[in-house]
Protein backbone atom coordinates (compact mmCIF):
# COMPACT_ATOMS: atom_id res chain seq x y z
CA UNK A 1 0.00 0.00 0.00
CA UNK A 2 1.28 3.47 -0.93
CA UNK A 3 0.04 7.08 0.38
CA UNK A 4 -1.77 9.34 -1.64
CA UNK A 5 0.52 12.39 -3.37
CA UNK A 6 -0.81 15.59 -2.10
CA UNK A 7 -2.49 15.97 -5.20
CA UNK A 8 -4.61 12.88 -4.86
CA UNK A 9 -5.01 13.11 -0.95
CA UNK A 10 -6.78 16.75 -2.23
CA UNK A 11 -9.12 14.78 -4.29
CA UNK A 12 -9.50 12.64 -1.46
CA UNK A 13 -11.01 15.36 0.81
CA UNK A 14 -12.66 17.21 -1.97
CA UNK A 15 -14.60 14.63 -2.98
CA UNK A 16 -16.23 14.38 0.44
CA UNK A 17 -17.07 17.79 0.90
CA UNK A 18 -20.34 19.22 0.98
CA UNK A 19 -21.84 22.31 0.67
CA UNK A 20 -20.49 25.49 -2.11
CA UNK A 21 -19.16 24.08 -4.94
CA UNK A 22 -18.43 20.46 -3.14
CA UNK A 23 -20.53 17.50 -3.63
CA UNK A 24 -18.74 16.32 -6.39
CA UNK A 25 -15.99 13.79 -7.90
CA UNK A 26 -13.08 14.59 -9.54
CA UNK A 27 -13.86 13.15 -12.39
CA UNK A 28 -13.39 13.20 -16.38
CA UNK A 29 -16.47 12.19 -18.71
CA UNK A 30 -16.32 11.55 -21.98
CA UNK A 31 -18.71 10.25 -25.26
CA UNK A 32 -17.50 9.35 -28.73
CA UNK A 33 -19.73 8.51 -31.99
CA UNK A 34 -18.60 5.31 -33.03
CA UNK A 35 -19.61 3.24 -35.79
CA UNK A 36 -20.73 -0.52 -35.77
CA UNK A 37 -18.74 -1.47 -32.13
CA UNK A 38 -18.94 -5.07 -31.50
CA UNK A 39 -19.72 -4.96 -27.76
CA UNK A 40 -18.25 -8.48 -26.89
CA UNK A 41 -14.87 -7.64 -28.92
CA UNK A 42 -14.99 -4.01 -26.70
CA UNK A 43 -15.72 -6.41 -23.39
CA UNK A 44 -12.61 -8.31 -24.48
CA UNK A 45 -10.83 -4.91 -25.17
CA UNK A 46 -11.61 -3.23 -21.58
CA UNK A 47 -11.02 -6.35 -19.70
CA UNK A 48 -6.97 -6.15 -21.43
CA UNK A 49 -6.95 -2.91 -20.52
CA UNK A 50 -7.66 -3.31 -16.56
CA UNK A 51 -5.19 -6.20 -16.37
CA UNK A 52 -1.83 -3.85 -18.06
CA UNK A 53 -3.07 -0.44 -16.03
CA UNK A 54 -3.46 -1.34 -12.71
CA UNK A 55 -4.07 2.06 -11.35
CA UNK A 56 -8.14 1.14 -13.07
CA UNK A 57 -8.25 -1.02 -10.39
CA UNK A 58 -6.76 1.25 -7.32
CA UNK A 59 -8.42 1.24 -4.25
CA UNK A 60 -8.36 3.36 -1.27
CA UNK A 61 -8.65 2.02 1.67
CA UNK A 62 -10.18 3.77 5.03
CA UNK A 63 -7.08 5.20 6.28
CA UNK A 64 -6.12 6.80 3.10
CA UNK A 65 -3.79 4.47 1.66
CA UNK A 66 -4.11 3.19 -1.93
CA UNK A 67 -3.38 -0.11 -3.61
CA UNK A 68 -3.81 -2.30 -6.40
CA UNK A 69 -6.96 -4.84 -6.22
CA UNK A 70 -8.16 -7.40 -8.39
CA UNK A 71 -8.89 -7.22 -12.43
CA UNK A 72 -12.16 -9.08 -12.59
CA UNK A 73 -13.42 -7.73 -9.32
CA UNK A 74 -12.84 -3.70 -10.69
CA UNK A 75 -14.03 -3.92 -14.23
CA UNK A 76 -16.84 -1.56 -15.05
CA UNK A 77 -18.44 -2.03 -18.64
CA UNK A 78 -22.33 -2.09 -19.10
CA UNK A 79 -23.92 -2.41 -22.83
CA UNK A 80 -27.93 -0.81 -23.47
CA UNK A 81 -29.36 -1.57 -26.31
CA UNK A 82 -31.58 1.07 -27.17
CA UNK A 83 -31.74 0.43 -31.15
CA UNK A 84 -35.91 -0.20 -30.67
CA UNK A 85 -36.30 2.82 -28.78
CA UNK A 86 -38.49 5.45 -30.98
CA UNK A 87 -36.82 8.41 -31.92
CA UNK A 88 -39.23 10.75 -29.66
CA UNK A 89 -37.74 8.70 -26.39
CA UNK A 90 -34.20 8.14 -27.41
CA UNK A 91 -33.14 11.64 -27.27
CA UNK A 92 -34.08 12.23 -23.87
CA UNK A 93 -33.25 8.93 -22.60
CA UNK A 94 -29.37 9.64 -24.06
CA UNK A 95 -29.62 12.91 -22.32
CA UNK A 96 -30.74 11.75 -19.03
CA UNK A 97 -28.13 9.26 -19.56
CA UNK A 98 -25.59 12.39 -19.97
CA UNK A 99 -26.86 13.87 -16.94
CA UNK A 100 -26.29 10.65 -14.57
CA UNK A 101 -22.63 10.06 -15.82
CA UNK A 102 -21.80 13.48 -15.88
CA UNK A 103 -22.81 13.79 -12.40
CA UNK A 104 -21.29 10.31 -10.91
CA UNK A 105 -18.61 9.32 -8.75
CA UNK A 106 -16.95 6.41 -8.68
CA UNK A 107 -16.65 3.92 -5.98
CA UNK A 108 -12.79 4.40 -4.64
CA UNK A 109 -13.08 1.78 -1.68
CA UNK A 110 -14.60 -1.07 -4.16
CA UNK A 111 -12.00 -0.42 -6.55
CA UNK A 112 -13.63 1.47 -9.13
CA UNK A 113 -12.25 4.31 -10.34
CA UNK A 114 -13.03 4.15 -13.81
CA UNK A 115 -16.46 2.99 -15.71
CA UNK A 116 -17.10 2.15 -19.74
CA UNK A 117 -20.35 1.89 -21.16
CA UNK A 118 -21.88 1.16 -24.90
CA UNK A 119 -24.82 2.61 -26.19
CA UNK A 120 -26.42 0.13 -29.35
CA UNK A 121 -28.09 2.60 -31.36
CA UNK A 122 -30.32 2.68 -34.68
CA UNK A 123 -28.98 2.38 -37.85
CA UNK A 124 -26.03 0.41 -36.56
CA UNK A 125 -24.57 3.25 -34.99
CA UNK A 126 -22.77 3.22 -31.24
CA UNK A 127 -22.32 6.03 -28.33
CA UNK A 128 -19.11 4.91 -25.98
CA UNK A 129 -19.33 6.44 -22.56
CA UNK A 130 -15.68 6.49 -20.50
CA UNK A 131 -15.68 8.17 -17.22
CA UNK A 132 -12.65 8.06 -14.97
CA UNK A 133 -12.04 9.53 -11.44
CA UNK A 134 -8.75 11.82 -11.75
CA UNK A 135 -7.45 10.85 -8.31
CA UNK A 136 -6.11 7.31 -9.98
CA UNK A 137 -6.58 8.72 -13.98
CA UNK A 138 -5.26 12.47 -14.95
CA UNK A 139 -6.39 13.92 -18.63
CA UNK A 140 -3.28 12.42 -19.82
CA UNK A 141 -3.67 9.17 -18.44
CA UNK A 142 -6.74 9.01 -20.19
CA UNK A 143 -4.90 9.72 -23.71
CA UNK A 144 -2.95 6.72 -22.97
CA UNK A 145 -6.13 4.36 -22.05
CA UNK A 146 -7.88 5.18 -25.01
CA UNK A 147 -4.67 4.90 -27.23
CA UNK A 148 -4.39 1.21 -25.72
CA UNK A 149 -7.95 0.77 -25.80
CA UNK A 150 -8.24 1.17 -29.78
CA UNK A 151 -5.32 -0.51 -30.14
CA UNK A 152 -6.50 -3.72 -28.22
CA UNK A 153 -9.77 -3.14 -30.47
CA UNK A 154 -8.24 -2.99 -33.65
CA UNK A 155 -5.98 -5.97 -33.47
CA UNK A 156 -7.81 -8.30 -30.28
CA UNK A 157 -5.49 -11.37 -31.65
CA UNK A 158 -2.11 -9.26 -30.69
CA UNK A 159 -0.22 -9.82 -27.78
CA UNK A 160 0.00 -6.76 -26.74
CA UNK A 161 2.36 -5.71 -24.35
CA UNK A 162 1.94 -3.64 -21.38
CA UNK A 163 4.61 -0.08 -20.03
CA UNK A 164 7.55 -1.85 -18.68
CA UNK A 165 7.19 -0.25 -15.57
CA UNK A 166 4.20 0.68 -13.37
CA UNK A 167 2.55 3.78 -11.46
CA UNK A 168 3.70 2.76 -8.00
CA UNK A 169 7.34 2.29 -9.34
CA UNK A 170 6.94 5.41 -10.75
CA UNK A 171 6.18 6.94 -7.35
CA UNK A 172 8.45 4.94 -5.07
CA UNK A 173 11.70 6.51 -7.56
CA UNK A 174 9.84 9.60 -7.30
CA UNK A 175 9.87 9.89 -3.74
CA UNK A 176 13.06 8.54 -3.34
CA UNK A 177 14.76 11.48 -5.51
CA UNK A 178 17.77 13.56 -3.60
CA UNK A 179 17.39 16.40 -5.98
CA UNK A 180 13.58 16.24 -5.69
CA UNK A 181 14.49 16.39 -2.03
CA UNK A 182 16.48 19.26 -2.22
CA UNK A 183 14.01 21.46 -4.61
CA UNK A 184 11.08 20.63 -2.62
CA UNK A 185 12.67 22.29 0.75
CA UNK A 186 13.80 25.35 -1.77
CA UNK A 187 11.24 25.73 -3.30
CA UNK A 188 8.76 25.16 0.24
CA UNK A 189 10.79 28.47 1.64
CA UNK A 190 10.41 30.50 -1.26
CA UNK A 191 6.42 29.77 -1.35
CA UNK A 192 6.71 30.85 2.21
CA UNK A 193 8.11 34.23 1.55
CA UNK A 194 5.68 34.66 -1.00
CA UNK A 195 2.86 33.58 0.50
CA UNK A 196 1.35 36.86 1.33
CA UNK A 197 1.54 37.82 -2.23
CA UNK A 198 -0.95 35.59 -3.83
CA UNK A 199 -3.91 37.11 -5.12
CA UNK A 200 -7.09 36.90 -4.17
CA UNK A 201 -10.13 34.90 -6.44
CA UNK A 202 -11.32 36.40 -9.58
CA UNK A 203 -14.92 38.87 -7.82
CA UNK A 204 -17.19 36.41 -9.36
CA UNK A 205 -21.15 36.85 -8.36
CA UNK A 206 -21.84 33.62 -6.79
CA UNK A 207 -25.29 32.00 -6.39
CA UNK A 208 -25.79 31.02 -3.20
CA UNK A 209 -28.35 28.75 -1.65
CA UNK A 210 -28.84 26.22 -5.00
CA UNK A 211 -30.13 22.76 -3.19
CA UNK A 212 -28.79 20.34 -6.32
CA UNK A 213 -24.95 20.85 -8.49
CA UNK A 214 -25.58 21.38 -11.96
CA UNK A 215 -22.70 21.34 -14.13
CA UNK A 216 -22.63 21.81 -18.15
CA UNK A 217 -20.15 22.80 -21.04
CA UNK A 218 -19.60 25.28 -23.62
CA UNK A 219 -17.58 24.51 -26.40
CA UNK A 220 -16.33 26.02 -29.95
CA UNK A 221 -13.81 25.06 -31.99
CA UNK A 222 -10.58 26.84 -34.08
CA UNK A 223 -9.71 25.70 -37.02
CA UNK A 224 -6.16 24.89 -38.33
CA UNK A 225 -5.42 27.55 -40.09
CA UNK A 226 -6.69 29.50 -37.00
CA UNK A 227 -4.83 27.60 -34.78
CA UNK A 228 -1.26 27.47 -37.35
CA UNK A 229 -1.77 31.50 -37.03
CA UNK A 230 -2.33 31.70 -33.16
CA UNK A 231 0.86 29.50 -32.85
CA UNK A 232 3.05 31.86 -35.44
CA UNK A 233 1.65 35.04 -33.07
CA UNK A 234 3.12 33.24 -29.81
CA UNK A 235 6.27 32.49 -31.61
CA UNK A 236 6.10 36.14 -32.64
CA UNK A 237 6.29 36.80 -28.86
CA UNK A 238 9.20 34.67 -27.76
CA UNK A 239 6.35 32.29 -25.32
CA UNK A 240 4.59 29.21 -25.34
CA UNK A 241 1.19 28.92 -27.34
CA UNK A 242 -0.41 27.88 -24.08
CA UNK A 243 0.90 31.09 -22.27
CA UNK A 244 -0.84 32.85 -25.52
CA UNK A 245 -3.93 31.54 -24.49
CA UNK A 246 -3.48 31.52 -21.07
CA UNK A 247 -2.89 35.22 -21.70
CA UNK A 248 -5.79 36.27 -23.16
CA UNK A 249 -8.35 33.73 -21.16
CA UNK A 250 -7.22 36.13 -18.16
CA UNK A 251 -7.56 39.31 -19.90
CA UNK A 252 -11.29 38.32 -20.76
CA UNK A 253 -11.70 37.25 -16.76
CA UNK A 254 -10.31 39.87 -15.41
CA UNK A 255 -12.80 42.18 -17.40
CA UNK A 256 -15.67 40.21 -17.28
CA UNK A 257 -15.43 39.79 -13.98
CA UNK A 258 -14.12 43.21 -13.07
CA UNK A 259 -10.84 41.89 -11.01
CA UNK A 260 -7.27 43.78 -12.17
CA UNK A 261 -5.69 41.18 -9.29
CA UNK A 262 -6.57 37.83 -9.32
CA UNK A 263 -5.44 34.05 -9.05
CA UNK A 264 -6.06 31.12 -11.64
CA UNK A 265 -5.55 27.55 -10.93
CA UNK A 266 -3.04 26.42 -13.90
CA UNK A 267 -2.93 22.20 -13.83
CA UNK A 268 0.29 21.00 -15.12
CA UNK A 269 1.20 17.95 -15.78
CA UNK A 270 4.35 16.65 -16.15
CA UNK A 271 6.26 13.00 -15.59
CA UNK A 272 9.72 12.67 -15.23
CA UNK A 273 10.95 9.78 -16.36
CA UNK A 274 11.86 8.05 -13.70
CA UNK A 275 11.03 4.55 -14.91
CA UNK A 276 10.48 2.76 -18.65
CA UNK A 277 8.01 3.57 -20.33
CA UNK A 278 6.99 6.22 -18.07
CA UNK A 279 4.64 8.51 -21.13
CA UNK A 280 2.90 4.63 -20.95
CA UNK A 281 2.02 4.74 -17.26
CA UNK A 282 -1.44 5.68 -16.45
CA UNK A 283 -1.90 7.44 -12.83
CA UNK A 284 -1.69 10.60 -10.92
CA UNK A 285 1.04 12.85 -11.99
CA UNK A 286 -0.42 16.49 -11.76
CA UNK A 287 0.37 19.07 -9.84
CA UNK A 288 -1.07 22.79 -9.97
CA UNK A 289 0.39 26.28 -9.85
CA UNK A 290 -1.34 29.20 -8.01
CA UNK A 291 -0.57 32.16 -10.89
CA UNK A 292 -1.34 35.63 -9.79
CA UNK A 293 -2.29 38.50 -12.23
CA UNK A 294 -2.92 41.77 -12.58
CA UNK A 295 -4.13 43.22 -15.83
CA UNK A 296 -4.00 46.54 -15.92
CA UNK A 297 -7.09 48.76 -17.44
CA UNK A 298 -4.18 50.09 -20.00
CA UNK A 299 -2.25 47.04 -20.51
CA UNK A 300 -1.98 45.62 -24.22
CA UNK A 301 -3.26 42.35 -25.01
CA UNK A 302 0.56 41.43 -25.68
CA UNK A 303 1.51 43.11 -22.23
CA UNK A 304 -0.54 40.55 -20.36
CA UNK A 305 0.31 37.63 -22.36
CA UNK A 306 3.94 38.40 -21.47
CA UNK A 307 3.32 39.41 -17.93
CA UNK A 308 1.92 35.72 -17.69
CA UNK A 309 4.62 33.96 -20.05
CA UNK A 310 7.28 35.40 -17.46
CA UNK A 311 5.17 34.77 -14.19
CA UNK A 312 4.38 31.18 -15.40
CA UNK A 313 8.17 30.40 -16.03
CA UNK A 314 9.01 31.68 -12.25
CA UNK A 315 6.36 29.34 -10.93
CA UNK A 316 7.07 26.44 -12.78
CA UNK A 317 10.75 26.94 -11.53
CA UNK A 318 9.29 26.69 -7.82
CA UNK A 319 6.76 23.76 -8.78
CA UNK A 320 8.58 20.99 -6.62
CA UNK A 321 6.45 22.32 -3.62
CA UNK A 322 3.01 21.23 -4.31
CA UNK A 323 0.33 24.01 -5.69
CA UNK A 324 -1.88 22.19 -3.27
CA UNK A 325 0.54 22.99 -0.13
CA UNK A 326 0.86 25.57 -1.27
CA UNK A 327 -3.31 26.75 -0.78
CA UNK A 328 -3.21 25.09 2.23
CA UNK A 329 -0.42 27.39 3.76
CA UNK A 330 -2.26 30.43 2.02
CA UNK A 331 -5.25 28.94 4.22
CA UNK A 332 -3.39 29.09 7.39
CA UNK A 333 -1.60 32.46 6.74
CA UNK A 334 -5.16 34.00 6.04
CA UNK A 335 -7.39 31.97 8.88
CA UNK A 336 -9.75 30.91 6.44
CA UNK A 337 -10.40 28.30 3.56
CA UNK A 338 -8.68 29.83 0.18
CA UNK A 339 -10.15 28.28 -3.04
CA UNK A 340 -8.94 29.17 -6.34
CA UNK A 341 -11.97 27.83 -8.34
CA UNK A 342 -11.17 29.57 -11.84
CA UNK A 343 -9.15 26.83 -13.91
CA UNK A 344 -6.91 26.96 -17.00
CA UNK A 345 -6.19 23.59 -18.75
CA UNK A 346 -3.93 23.64 -21.63
CA UNK A 347 -3.40 20.56 -24.00
CA UNK A 348 -2.24 22.32 -27.33
CA UNK A 349 1.44 22.05 -26.95
CA UNK A 350 1.23 18.31 -26.15
CA UNK A 351 3.13 15.97 -27.75
CA UNK A 352 2.36 15.18 -31.45
CA UNK A 353 0.19 17.84 -31.86
CA UNK A 354 -3.10 16.58 -30.95
CA UNK A 355 -4.72 15.06 -28.50
CA UNK A 356 -5.62 12.08 -29.62
CA UNK A 357 -4.17 10.06 -32.32
CA UNK A 358 -5.41 8.78 -35.84
CA UNK A 359 -5.95 5.99 -34.16
CA UNK A 360 -8.57 6.39 -31.91
CA UNK A 361 -10.84 8.24 -34.09
CA UNK A 362 -10.54 5.64 -36.59
CA UNK A 363 -11.90 3.26 -34.11
CA UNK A 364 -14.38 5.15 -32.26
CA UNK A 365 -14.80 8.13 -34.14
CA UNK A 366 -14.94 11.74 -32.98
CA UNK A 367 -15.05 12.68 -29.47
CA UNK A 368 -18.33 14.55 -29.49
CA UNK A 369 -18.99 15.32 -25.21
CA UNK A 370 -16.24 16.03 -22.70
CA UNK A 371 -17.47 17.33 -18.99
CA UNK A 372 -15.49 17.30 -15.96
CA UNK A 373 -16.36 18.51 -11.93
CA UNK A 374 -13.84 18.89 -9.72
CA UNK A 375 -14.19 20.03 -5.97
CA UNK A 376 -14.03 23.99 -5.05
CA UNK A 377 -13.86 24.52 -8.78
CA UNK A 378 -16.37 26.70 -10.76
CA UNK A 379 -15.21 27.14 -13.80
CA UNK A 380 -12.46 24.99 -15.94
CA UNK A 381 -11.72 26.45 -19.20
CA UNK A 382 -9.82 24.08 -21.32
CA UNK A 383 -7.76 24.44 -24.90
CA UNK A 384 -7.11 21.08 -26.26
CA UNK A 385 -5.23 20.60 -29.87
CA UNK A 386 -8.07 18.38 -31.57
CA UNK A 387 -8.04 17.65 -35.30
CA UNK A 388 -5.51 20.01 -36.44
CA UNK A 389 -7.37 22.84 -34.71
CA UNK A 390 -8.08 23.47 -31.21
CA UNK A 391 -11.22 22.92 -29.03
CA UNK A 392 -12.25 25.27 -26.61
CA UNK A 393 -14.33 23.32 -23.96
CA UNK A 394 -15.67 25.25 -20.27
CA UNK A 395 -16.73 23.20 -17.89
CA UNK A 396 -18.84 25.28 -15.84
CA UNK A 397 -20.75 24.90 -12.66
CA UNK A 398 -24.05 26.41 -13.33
CA UNK A 399 -25.39 26.16 -9.57
CA UNK A 400 -22.54 28.85 -8.90
CA UNK A 401 -21.96 30.80 -11.80
CA UNK A 402 -24.66 33.46 -13.39
CA UNK A 403 -25.68 31.64 -16.59
CA UNK A 404 -25.96 35.02 -18.36
CA UNK A 405 -21.75 36.03 -17.28
CA UNK A 406 -20.47 32.75 -18.14
CA UNK A 407 -22.26 33.16 -21.90
CA UNK A 408 -20.67 36.71 -21.97
CA UNK A 409 -17.20 35.31 -20.83
CA UNK A 410 -17.61 32.45 -22.76
CA UNK A 411 -18.15 34.60 -25.96
CA UNK A 412 -15.88 37.05 -25.10
CA UNK A 413 -12.74 34.82 -25.11
CA UNK A 414 -13.62 32.66 -28.35
CA UNK A 415 -14.51 36.09 -30.30
CA UNK A 416 -11.01 37.53 -29.18
CA UNK A 417 -9.05 34.27 -29.99
CA UNK A 418 -10.80 34.56 -33.90
CA UNK A 419 -9.43 38.06 -33.95
CA UNK A 420 -6.02 37.10 -33.12
CA UNK A 421 -5.90 34.68 -35.31
CA UNK A 422 -7.33 37.18 -38.29
CA UNK A 423 -5.47 40.00 -37.29
CA UNK A 424 -2.29 39.45 -34.59
CA UNK A 425 -1.81 42.77 -34.71
CA UNK A 426 -4.50 43.10 -32.47
CA UNK A 427 -2.11 41.93 -29.50
CA UNK A 428 -1.16 45.53 -29.76
CA UNK A 429 -4.27 46.64 -29.00
CA UNK A 430 -5.76 47.92 -25.27
CA UNK A 431 -8.47 44.78 -24.75
CA UNK A 432 -12.07 45.25 -24.41
CA UNK A 433 -13.83 42.58 -24.25
CA UNK A 434 -16.17 41.60 -27.31
CA UNK A 435 -19.43 41.10 -24.79
CA UNK A 436 -22.58 39.47 -26.86
CA UNK A 437 -22.65 39.93 -30.64
CA UNK A 438 -26.35 38.11 -31.21
CA UNK A 439 -24.79 34.83 -31.01
CA UNK A 440 -24.33 34.18 -27.46
CA UNK A 441 -26.30 31.87 -25.60
CA UNK A 442 -28.01 32.66 -22.23
CA UNK A 443 -28.96 36.50 -22.96
CA UNK A 444 -31.49 37.91 -24.80
CA UNK A 445 -29.57 38.43 -27.65
CA UNK A 446 -29.01 35.29 -28.20
CA UNK A 447 -30.34 33.13 -31.32
CA UNK A 448 -31.62 30.46 -28.98
CA UNK A 449 -33.13 32.65 -27.06
CA UNK A 450 -34.86 34.04 -29.86
CA UNK A 451 -36.15 31.32 -31.48
CA UNK A 452 -37.64 29.62 -28.55
CA UNK A 453 -39.77 33.05 -27.80
CA UNK A 454 -40.84 32.98 -31.46
CA UNK A 455 -42.00 29.87 -31.15
CA UNK A 456 -43.80 30.45 -27.96
CA UNK A 457 -45.55 33.38 -29.11
CA UNK A 458 -46.42 31.50 -32.04
CA UNK A 459 -47.96 28.41 -30.15
CA UNK A 460 -49.64 30.93 -27.63
CA UNK A 461 -51.80 32.96 -30.33
CA UNK A 462 -49.30 36.24 -30.59
CA UNK A 463 -48.90 36.84 -26.75
CA UNK A 464 -45.67 38.85 -26.31
CA UNK A 465 -43.13 36.50 -24.91
CA UNK A 466 -40.43 38.27 -22.77
CA UNK A 467 -37.42 36.18 -21.78
CA UNK A 468 -37.62 36.55 -18.37
CA UNK A 469 -41.00 36.07 -17.78
CA UNK A 470 -42.42 32.79 -16.45
CA UNK A 471 -43.61 30.30 -19.34
CA UNK A 472 -46.28 29.11 -17.06
CA UNK A 473 -47.72 32.65 -17.49
CA UNK A 474 -48.06 31.93 -21.11
CA UNK A 475 -51.58 30.26 -21.94
CA UNK A 476 -50.38 27.31 -22.85
CA UNK A 477 -51.38 23.30 -22.38
CA UNK A 478 -49.60 20.74 -22.33
CA UNK A 479 -50.06 19.65 -25.61
CA UNK A 480 -49.36 22.67 -26.51
CA UNK A 481 -45.45 23.09 -24.93
CA UNK A 482 -45.37 19.46 -26.09
CA UNK A 483 -45.57 20.91 -29.60
CA UNK A 484 -42.79 23.30 -29.10
CA UNK A 485 -40.86 20.48 -27.57
CA UNK A 486 -41.24 18.06 -30.34
CA UNK A 487 -40.39 20.69 -32.61
CA UNK A 488 -36.69 21.57 -30.90
CA UNK A 489 -36.17 17.67 -29.93
CA UNK A 490 -36.30 17.08 -33.99
CA UNK A 491 -33.99 19.59 -34.99
CA UNK A 492 -31.59 19.89 -31.91
CA UNK A 493 -31.80 16.28 -30.78
CA UNK A 494 -29.31 16.74 -28.68
CA UNK A 495 -31.67 19.39 -26.38
CA UNK A 496 -33.51 16.38 -25.37
CA UNK A 497 -36.14 18.30 -23.46
CA UNK A 498 -39.42 16.96 -21.84
CA UNK A 499 -41.90 18.99 -20.22
CA UNK A 500 -40.95 18.38 -16.65
CA UNK A 501 -37.59 20.67 -18.22
CA UNK A 502 -40.34 23.74 -17.48
CA UNK A 503 -41.13 24.27 -14.13
CA UNK A 504 -43.60 26.70 -12.61
CA UNK A 505 -41.45 28.88 -12.56
CA UNK A 506 -38.88 28.47 -15.66
CA UNK A 507 -38.21 31.60 -17.77
CA UNK A 508 -37.61 31.36 -21.10
CA UNK A 509 -34.26 32.73 -21.17
CA UNK A 510 -33.36 29.80 -18.94
CA UNK A 511 -34.81 27.03 -20.92
CA UNK A 512 -33.23 28.78 -24.21
CA UNK A 513 -29.97 28.40 -21.62
CA UNK A 514 -30.87 24.89 -20.64
CA UNK A 515 -31.00 23.79 -24.87
CA UNK A 516 -27.63 26.12 -25.54
CA UNK A 517 -25.62 23.84 -22.87
CA UNK A 518 -26.93 20.44 -24.02
CA UNK A 519 -26.56 21.24 -27.78
CA UNK A 520 -23.14 22.59 -27.08
CA UNK A 521 -23.98 25.79 -28.86
CA UNK A 522 -25.01 24.34 -31.81
CA UNK A 523 -28.88 25.40 -30.90
CA UNK A 524 -27.43 28.83 -32.16
CA UNK A 525 -26.53 27.90 -35.76
CA UNK A 526 -30.73 26.37 -35.63
CA UNK A 527 -32.15 29.27 -33.95
CA UNK A 528 -30.31 31.34 -36.61
CA UNK A 529 -31.48 29.74 -39.57
CA UNK A 530 -34.84 29.51 -38.03
CA UNK A 531 -34.97 33.35 -37.54
CA UNK A 532 -33.64 33.72 -40.79
CA UNK A 533 -36.49 31.40 -42.48
CA UNK A 534 -39.53 32.89 -40.82
CA UNK A 535 -38.46 36.44 -41.80
CA UNK A 536 -37.12 37.36 -38.13
CA UNK A 537 -33.91 38.74 -38.96
CA UNK A 538 -32.00 39.30 -42.03
CA UNK A 539 -29.11 36.63 -43.02
CA UNK A 540 -26.21 37.56 -41.96
CA UNK A 541 -23.20 38.29 -44.43
CA UNK A 542 -21.05 35.55 -43.77
CA UNK A 543 -19.97 32.07 -45.58
CA UNK A 544 -22.63 29.64 -44.06
CA UNK A 545 -22.03 25.95 -42.90
CA UNK A 546 -23.70 23.00 -44.74
CA UNK A 547 -25.47 22.55 -41.28
CA UNK A 548 -26.71 26.20 -41.36
CA UNK A 549 -27.77 26.26 -45.14
CA UNK A 550 -29.42 22.44 -44.45
CA UNK A 551 -31.48 24.12 -41.34
CA UNK A 552 -32.12 27.05 -43.30
CA UNK A 553 -33.56 25.22 -46.24
CA UNK A 554 -35.82 22.76 -44.22
CA UNK A 555 -36.92 24.45 -41.23
CA UNK A 556 -41.19 25.16 -40.99
CA UNK A 557 -41.91 28.66 -39.71
CA UNK A 558 -44.48 27.23 -37.36
CA UNK A 559 -43.86 23.79 -34.69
Amino acid sequence: MKNLTPMQAAYWTGRQTKGFLGNVAPHLYVEFECGNIDPERLGAAIRKLYEIHGMLRMHISVDGMQSIGKNKESVAFEVEDLRCKIPEKLGPHLSAKRRAWTNSSRDLMQGQPAAFGLSLLPDGQTRLHVDTDMTAIDPPSFCVLMEDLARFYEAPDERHKGPQSGYFEWLERKNADPDLAERYAVDKRWWQKNVDKIAPPPKLKYNHGARFVESGRLAASLGPAERQSLERAARGLRITTSSLLLGLFAAVIGQTAQSDHFRLNVPMFWRPPYTRDTERLVGDFSNVVILSVEPKADDTLKAVCEQVAGRMTDLLAHSAYPGVNVMRDLSRARKAMEIAPVVFTSGVDVPGGRLFSSRVSRVFGPMTWAISQGPQVALDAQVAAVDDGILINWDIRYDALPRDWVATAFEAFVSLLREVAEDPDRLDDVFVPAGPKGRCGGTAEGYTDQMLRALLERQSGGADVVGGNRISDLDLGNDDLAAVLAFINTYIPASGLVLSDIGRETTATELAAVILNRSSGASETVGRAYLEATGAINAAPVVATPSHSACREHLPETP
